[in-house]
C-alpha cells in the first residue's frame, strides 16, 4: 500500500509557526528585559545614601480598564538636599506604572500624604554619581516580580519552543521533500536511519532538549531567588513563598537532566539494528538493539512496542496500540564490552502505519526497552518506520520459536512482579490473593498533587489579593471545584488499596481508601469476562483498571497496571486460577 507523501507546500506551515511564535517569543524576552532592569535598578539603589526630603504635593491616580478592574500609581514631587544643592525628584518607586498587584500604591500615597500634611521629612535614597536622580521606594515588590517572572517564563518558553519546532520543522521540510518524491511507495526510504536499518536512540536528543529548558527555565527564575530574603516570613510574605514553584521546576529539570546525561555515559548511544526495513502491519518487527556497554539486568530486559498518535507537536502522543515482551538471555551473553538485545514482534493487520504527512496529526512507532539494573537503570527507546506493504497479511502469525531461548514464559510470579502487585495465600485455602498496593503511579500522584495545590491555591489568592469581587467569585468557584476534583483524584492515586481473592468458586474483591471498603462476592458463573480498562495516560504510558463485567454490572477490582500487554497477562493469570479461558 503506498503512503501519503508530504508535499513541498508543507514547509510554509512550518514558516507561518515561526511567525506565530514571534509574538509569544517577544513578550516573553520583553517581559524578562523589564524584569531584570528592575532587578539591576533595585541592587544599584542599595548603595544610594539616604536624605531626608520634603513631600510637596502627592497623589493616587487611577486608571480604570472598563468592567475587569482598576490599576493604581503613587505620584509624588519632593525637594532634597545633597551636598551643597537642592534637588527636585519625582520616582517614587523602581518601576514607575500602575497596577493592581498587592496595596504598595495606596500604601505609599497614604504615607506620603501624611508626611505632606505634617511637615514631616520622609526619607529618600539618592544616586550620588547623579544626585538629580532620587527614589523614595527602592525595595523590590514580590508580587511584581511574580507576574513578570511568570509572563517571561510562559510567554519565552511557548514563543521558543514554537520557534524551535517550526525552524527545525522546516529545515526538515525542505531537506526530506525531494527524496521523499524520488520514493512515493516506499516512504521509509526517506530517512537515512530508516533506510539502512540502524536506527540510533534518542537519548542525546533527551539530554539535548532538558539542558535547554533546564538553562531557559532556571535563568528565568533567578529573580525569585533574588526576591525572597531569609527573612520573608518574618516580614510576614508568607504568600510570597508561592514564588518557589518557579526554583522547585528548574531544580527538577536539572535532576532530570543530570540523570539523562549520567544514564547516556554510562550506557552510550544505543542501535536497534532491523532484520528487514521496515516493519511490517499484518507481519513483524524484527532485529538486534545493540548496546556499546554491558547492560546487567536483575530480572532481563523489558520491551515495548507502541503505536503513538500525536498531536500538535506533541511527541508523546497517545498509545493506540501497545504490545510487550520480557527477554531474560541476551544475544551476547558471554561479551563483557557490550549487550545485544534481541527484538520480535507481531504487528496486527488493523494497526494504523506511520504516517508523518501532517506536522500536528502524526502516528509514529516507538521501540522502547528498559532494565532494572544497579545503580541507573538502562531505558532508551526507538523511532521505527512501520508500514503497510505488499507483504502485509491479515492472518500472518509470528514464529514466536525464534525468540523462545531468549524470552522468558509467562509465569504467575513474574506476571504480577511486572505489573507491581502482591500474591499471597488466600485465607480460604484455595486459589491465591492478590493485592493491589497504594501508590501505584507515584509519578502522575505528584502531577496530580501538583494540581490539587496550584488549583487550590488560586481562591487562597483571590482572598488575599484586592482584586474585583466577581472577577474574585468566579475565578475562586472555578478553581476550587477544580481543585476538589483534583483532591479526590489525588487521594485516589496514593491511598486506594484492594485485595482480590481468586479461586475456582469466583472472586472476592475489598477495596478503597487505604483497603477499607465493603466486601464484594462474584460468581464464577456469572463473570462473562474481566477486561482491562484505560482511565489514565501520560504521553506513551497507559494505565489499565480491571474491569469485571457481569452483564450490565461492571465491578472494578484493582488499579492502574501500567501497559496493557501487562494488564492482559494479569487477567489471564486469574482466569487460568478460576479455570477460565479468556473469551
Amino acid at each position: 500500500m503506498a503512503a501519503s507523501v508530504p508535499a513541498l507546500p508543507t514547509k510554509w506551515g512550518f514558516v507561518f509557526l515561526i511567525l506565530f511564535s514571534l509574538p509569544f517569543a517577544g513578550i516573553g524576552v520583553g517581559m524578562g528585559t523589564w524584569l531584570f532592569s528592575g532587578i539591576v535598578a533595585h541592587g544599584k539603589m542599595q548603595t544610594w545614601p539616604e536624605t531626608p526630603a520634603r513631600i510637596v504635593w502627592a497623589k493616587l491616580e487611577s486608571r480604570s480598564s472598563g468592567s475587569h478592574s482598576t490599576t493604581y500609581q503613587a505620584t509624588a514631587e519632593y525637594t532634597y538636599k545633597y551636598g551643597s544643592r537642592q534637588y527636585t525628584g519625582t520616582r517614587v518607586g523602581i518601576q514607575g506604572v500602575s497596577d493592581n498587584f498587592g496595596s504598595f500604591q495606596r500604601n505609599a500615597h497614604c504615607q506620603l500624604s501624611e508626611h505632606q500634611l505634617s511637615g514631616r521629612p520622609f526619607r529618600c535614597y539618592v544616586n550620588p554619581e547623579r544626585p538629580d536622580e532620587a527614589v523614595l521606594f527602592r525595595d523590590l515588590r514580590w508580587e511584581m516580580v511574580a507576574v513578570q517572572t511568570l509572563f517571561a517564563t510562559v510567554f519565552g518558553t511557548t514563543g521558543f519552543a514554537l520557534l524551535a519546532v517550526g525552524f527545525l520543522g522546516y529545515l526538515k521540510a525542505r531537506a526530506g521533500s525531494v527524496p521523499a518524491a524520488l520514493h512515493p511507495d516506499e516512504p521509509w526510504l526517506c530517512k537515512k536511519e530508516w533506510a539502512n536499518g540502524k536506527i540510533s536512540s534518542s537519548a542525546s536528543t533527551a539530554a539535548l532538549v532538558l539542558f535547554v529548558s533546564a538553562l531557559y527555565w532556571n535563568v528565568m527564575s533567578i529573580p525569585v531567588w533574588l526576591v525572597l530574603p531569609p527573612d520573608v516570613l518574618d516580614k510576614g510574605n508568607r504568600l510570597a513563598l508561592l514564588l518557589l514553584v518557579f526554583p522547585a521546576i528548574g531544580l527538577i529539570l536539572i535532576l532530570c537532566l543530570i540523570v539523562s546525561v549520567l544514564r547516556w555515559r554510562k550506557y552510550g548511544q544505543s542501535v536497534f539494528e532491523m532484520a528487514s526495513v521496515p516493519g511490517v502491519i499484518g507481519g513483524q518487527l524484527a532485529g538486534v538493539i545493540r548496546v556499546p556497554a554491558k547492560v546487567r539486568p536483575e530480572e532481563g530486559f523489558r520491551l515495548s512496542l507502541d503505536c503513538i498518535h500525536t498531536m500538535a507537536g506533541d511527541k508523546s502522543g497517545t498509545a493506540v496500540w501497545q504490545a510487550e515482551q520480557f527477554i531474560t538471555q541476551e544475544l551476547s551473553q558471554s561479551d563483557p564490552e557490550q549487550s545485544a538485545i534481541p527484538v520480535l514482534f507481531q504487528i496486527p493487520y488493523e494497526c494504523r502505519p506511520t504516517d508523518e504527512t501532517e506536522s500536528y496529526n502524526q502516528i509514529i512507532w516507538r521501540l522502547g526497552v528498559s532494565a532494572k539494573t544497579p545503580g541507573l537503570d538502562y531505558k532508551t527507546s526507538f523511532e521505527v518506520p512501520v508500514f503497510k506493504t505488499p507483504e502485509s497479511n491479515p492472518n500472518f502469525v509470528v514464529d514466536h520459536s525464534l525468540i523462545a531461548q531468549y524470552a522468558s514464559p509467562e509465569t504467575p510470579d513474574r506476571v504480577f512482579n511486572e505489573a507491581g502487585l502482591i500474591k499471597t495465600d488466600s485465607p480460604s485455602g484455595e486459589g491465591f490473593r492478590l493485592v493491589f498496593p497504594m501508590a501505584r503511579a507515584p509519578g502522575m500522584g505528584i502531577i496530580v498533587t501538583l494540581a490539587t495545590i496550584l488549583f487550590g491555591g488560586v481562591p487562597i489568592l483571590m482572598y488575599c489579593l484586592p482584586v474585583p469581587l466577581l472577577i474574585a467569585l468566579l475565578f475562586g468557584v472555578a478553581f476550587g471545584i477544580g481543585g476538589l476534583l483534583f483532591l479526590m483524584g489525588s487521594l485516589d492515586m496514593w491511598f486506594f488499596r484492594s485485595a482480590v481473592d481468586v479461586s475456582p468458586a469466583g472472586l472476592t474483591v475489598v477495596g478503597g481508601l487505604c483497603g477499607f471498603g465493603r466486601e464484594k462476592r462474584i460468581d464464577a458463573a456469572n463473570i462473562e469476562k474481566i477486561e482491562p480498562v484505560s482511565r489514565m495516560s501520560s504521553g506513551a504510558k497507559t494505565w489499565y483498571d480491571l474491569q469485571v463485567v457481569c452483564g450490565t454490572k461492571k465491578i472494578t477490582i484493582g488499579k492502574r497496571i501500567l501497559g496493557k500487554g501487562s494488564a492482559d497477562s494479569v487477567i489471564r493469570q486469574i482466569e487460568q486460577a478460576m479455570g477460565k479461558t479468556k473469551q
